[in-house]
């Protein structure tokens, strides 16, 4: 699988954004970085961050030392089922798995 060009990335934007609420997409792209805030409860936190857009193993790594946690605790979301570990371009990456939906 290859990275969508910008062309495709701006008409699906273009088509979320008119078909959701306004304020409800957003165009995220590009390395997120280490700098995550916190609200006090870290791996919730974590959850949430990984909600919005998957973490590089290096952010989540960094992370974890931050709020002095262990790799342990990403294992245990894993065996949960809260976390997922995904490999794309080279990297790993963690991202919240998304409830299935019943439409």
């Amino acid at each position: 699988m290859a990275p969508a060009d910008e062309t495709t990335l701006a008409s699906a934007y273009t088509a979320f954004s008119g078909a959701l609420e306004p304020g409800r997409v957003e165009f995220l792209v590009g390395f997120e970085g280490e700098d995550f805030l916190s609200t006090g409860d870290p791996v919730e936190d974590l959850l949430g961050i990984t909600s919005v857009h998957p973490m590089r193993e290096d952010a989540l790594e960094a992370y974890l030392r931050e709020n002095g946690l262990s790799f342990d605790v990403v294992r245990k979301l894993i065996s949960e089922g809260k976390l997922l570990e995904l490999e794309y371009g080279g990297h790993l990456f963690y991202m919240r798995k998304l409830p299935t939906r019943k439409w």
